[in-house]
């Protein structure tokens, strides 16, 4: 009986939690005394830099943390201020009171201004926004497609199209350039990427001259793991999901004396079933009936892919750093489509049956190189010299069989097609930065790209003996080139609490078209001014204002210059148009970031003002088939108000949230058709994260778009659940996630067209939203969060 009641004994203490100790101290401001309140505390374990506790300070600077006894030490963060970090704690019973602590006001730049808290998978700056990927349970496991669909004011429709804020021309950067992982404006591409390898997502609404003009939306900027601390660490990781969704990879990190040597690796398995249905109905002039047909198309498309990446930085002394790298992508994709067609008269009734069936064999390969060379001075940290230089060589191929049977019709009719696009991309760049003092600095660079892209496209039809032979209408090859020239200069001061940011960019473009085999080409050359300024002014410790204003372009991807895109579809067809030209946009913007004393809140107002509107217009034909035609079709004037809310409610419940209100009025006409229309629209996501325990966590958000009037009609509503968890296992150096994806599957691009002569409705997945990954991730002298302001790498602006 007495070793019963000692192993319950054991036992039971054993689940009851160790005695905390209270970490106590004052802050005060460091020139004036005056107590800082409101400012985070962060107390991290010495041995693994794992998070023990965390909480804000009192009005009166006090400050208290219940932590378990050992080593630790304290951060410090308050917006404006240097981070404070001290030391080597000791804590035993009773406790351990600092006494008071001092903290100096920031001389940073304007742009570097930023609130972070431990709480929140978000770090928000004034003029951008930081998103944690790690912090998101509902994002482990997935895509880079999926993980972008989770970051406020981004959405990510089903067919891969990504927007910001409403709107079009978003550029996608992979650590501050463009990527041979997201080359020639693949959407797809993001459905391939893994999304274990990425650290962060940036949202830049309004980005500075030191940015390429490019993406009048603004830029999304996607930080891949790189780590800096001495010795040897990283993460591994295992992903299992339904639909089929296999994966692995690590991100591996080893410093010694002055080399640090960096490696990326993940390869996958995934199959992405999807498809759609839709009704279309073509009307003659007088309003009777042409023809009526229904659709629906069952797809599944996937297959293996992986990338690897392996540099190293070279510390050559205090002032000179030498960072090269090597990146590889591959994959090989098996997709299969099969569109059924039924084709009514009059009196609705069925007609006719077609089944097409398509076979694609998919080839992708990706190489890039990169070269970088930073130098510091030693008058100031923030006086440096960078020059980069990057180069990518992309090869793709597609292959497809197709077979179409119709009723009434007793021998099938065989096509295939096929398309090859290669590109090669060289970047140039160098930048160079003088601070005059911590407050007033100028800056200034010079950027070349050099890209060319081939694109051949065939489709070939079997005769009655069997023979292919090709569609001339179908034919052709496509070779795209982009020379951009680019100059920046910025100056920027901080007078007091008002600060003022001012630059100018330069870019000449030199951009050709041709179609090799028809003959035509289409050049353009053109010289522009990309103006920016902002204004920022600190009304309190916790409160700042800033006025922003930019001028961007938005160059068409080169596939919406293809004159052709797949032959799936034939009634259907997507197709390019070399003849199209950039937009043009001038954005105005005005936002408030407010600390709160358990979280923050960022409210903006926008303008954008856009020329050269591009939109993809379904044209329809007298054959009873379609185009979807990109078209510069006129001017567009968009606004609206965006709020960004995080708060701890308590101790073991966090809430964020995002809400966008947008209006726009799009006027313009193609071939005498007006199709000027007024949008109105909002979307928002929420989330709570519960703290269940020191060791398992839950979060669940739901995200809601409205619908939106469009040139010619209307998109529906969609909305998604997401849920996930995770548990710390193995003493902390393990985290096993569970999350679901959309659980009703209701994430479906839904639209109508009203047209005179034409009217259509249609649902359509490009692939199921709905999905369930459980994945594990084991970390090697790693903490399971990487900080802000503690990690080696950081996250600071790149120039581009």
């Amino acid at each position: 009986m007495r070793r019963i009641l000692l192993y319950a004994t054991l036992f039971l203490g054993g689940l009851l939690p160790a005695q905390s100790f209270p970490l106590a101290g004052t802050l005060v401001q460091d020139e004036s005394g005056q107590p800082l309140g409101f400012a985070t505390a962060i107390a991290y374990t010495a041995a693994d830099s794992a998070m023990a506790a965390n909480t804000t300070t009192g009005e009166d600077g006090s400050f208290t943390l219940q932590v378990k006894p050992g080593d630790y030490y304290l951060v410090i963060q308050f917006l404006g201020f240097d981070n404070l970090t001290v030391p080597d704690l000791t804590v035993e019973n009773p406790g351990l009171d600092l006494g008071t602590l001092r903290m100096g006001q920031s001389g940073v730049a304007l742009e570097t201004v930023e609130v972070t808290t431990e709480r929140s998978q978000m770090v928000m700056k004034l003029d951008k926004r930081v998103f944690n990927v790690g912090k998101d349970l509902t994002g482990a496991g997935n895509t880079a497609a999926d993980i972008l669909n989770n970051v406020p004011s981004v959405n990510v429709d089903p067919e891969g199209n990504i927007t910001l804020r409403g709107s079009n021309g978003v550029r996608i950067l992979v650590d501050g350039k463009p990527s041979a992982m997201l080359s020639s404006g693949d959407l797809d591409a993001l459905r391939r990427m893994q999304g274990d390898i990425i650290e962060s997502v940036e949202v830049i609404t309004n980005p500075s001259a030191r940015y390429e003009a490019e993406g009048e939306a603004g830029i999304i900027n996607i930080i891949l793991k790189k780590d800096q601390r001495k010795g040897i660490n990283g993460s591994f990781g295992a992903t299992v999901g339904y639909p089929e969704n296999l994966g692995a990879s690590y991100s591996l990190n080893y410093r010694r004396n002055r080399f640090n040597l960096f490696s990326n690796f993940g390869i996958s398995y995934r199959r992405a079933p999807g498809g759609g249905s839709s009704r279309q109905r073509f009307l003659n002039a007088d309003g009777s009936l042409q023809a009526l047909y229904d659709s629906e198309t069952d797809q599944d498309r996937g297959g293996v892919g992986g990338n690897f990446q392996l540099g190293t930085d070279w510390f050559i002394n205090d002032r000179n750093q030498l960072t090269g790298s090597l990146l590889y992508r591959r994959s090989e994709d098996d997709n299969l489509a099969l569109v059924t067609y039924r084709d009514f008269n009059d009196d609705r009734e069925l007609i006719s049956t077609t089944v097409r069936d398509t076979r694609e064999d998919s080839g992708n390969q990706n190489l890039e190189s990169s070269l970088s060379y930073k130098r510091t001075f030693d008058d100031h940290e923030d006086h440096l010299w960078t020059i980069d230089a990057q180069y990518i060589l992309d090869d793709d191929l597609e292959l497809s069989d197709i077979t179409q049977t119709t009723s009434g019709v007793a021998d099938p009719l065989l096509q295939r097609a096929s398309n090859t696009e290669y590109e090669t991309n060289l970047l140039l760049q160098t930048d160079y930065v003088h601070p005059f003092n911590d407050s007033l600095k100028i800056e200034g660079g010079l950027r070349s790209t050099f890209r060319t892209v081939r694109n051949a496209f065939s489709v070939e039809e079997a005769d009655e003996t069997g023979v292919y032979r090709v569609f001339a209408e179908f034919d052709d090859e496509l070779e795209y080139t982009e020379n951009i020239a680019a100059a920046y200069f910025i100056g920027s001061g901080e007078f007091g609490k008002l600060g003022i940011q001012a630059g100018l960019r330069g870019e000449l473009s030199d951009v050709t078209a041709a179609l090799l085999k028809s003959g035509s080409t289409n050049e353009q050359d053109y010289f522009n001014l990309f103006p920016s300024a902002s204004v920022s002014y600190q009304f309190t410790d916790v409160s700042q204002v800033q006025l922003s204003y930019s001028r961007r372009l938005s160059r068409p991807y080169f596939r919406l210059l293809l004159p052709f895109s797949n032959f799936n579809d034939p009634r259907n067809n997507t197709v390019g148009n070399p003849t199209l030209r950039p937009e043009y946009t001038d954005s105005y913007e005005a936002g408030l970031l407010r600390y709160l004393p358990a979280g923050s809140v960022q409210a903006s107002m926008y303008y954008r003002y856009t020329t050269g509107v591009i939109e993809r217009l379904v044209l329809p034909a007298d054959d009873g088939t379609t185009i979807r035609f990109p078209v510069n079709l006129g001017n567009r004037d968009a606004y609206g108000i965006e709020v960004n809310f995080n708060y701890d409610l308590f101790e073991w419940w966090k809430f964020t949230s995002d809400f966008n209100l947008y209006a726009a009025r799009v006027e313009g006409s193609y071939e005498d058709i007006d199709y000027a229309v007024d949008v109105s629209s909002w979307n928002g996501r929420a989330a709570a994260t519960f703290d269940l325990t020191d060791r398992l966590q839950t979060q669940v958000s739901f995200e809601y778009d409205a619908p939106r009037e469009t040139p010619q009609g209307r998109e529906l509503a969609t909305y998604a659940l997401d849920v996930g968890a995770s548990l710390d296992v193995l003493d902390g150096k393990g985290t096993l996630t569970l999350s679901g994806r959309d659980l009703f599957n209701t994430r479906v691009q839904r639209t109508v067209i009203n047209q005179p002569t034409y009217v259509a409705t249609s649902d359509f997945q490009w692939r199921q939203a709905r999905q369930v990954v459980l994945s594990f991730v084991y970390r090697l002298n790693q903490a399971k969060s990487d900080q802000p302001g503690i990690d080696g790498r950081g996250e600071g602006d790149t120039p581009n």
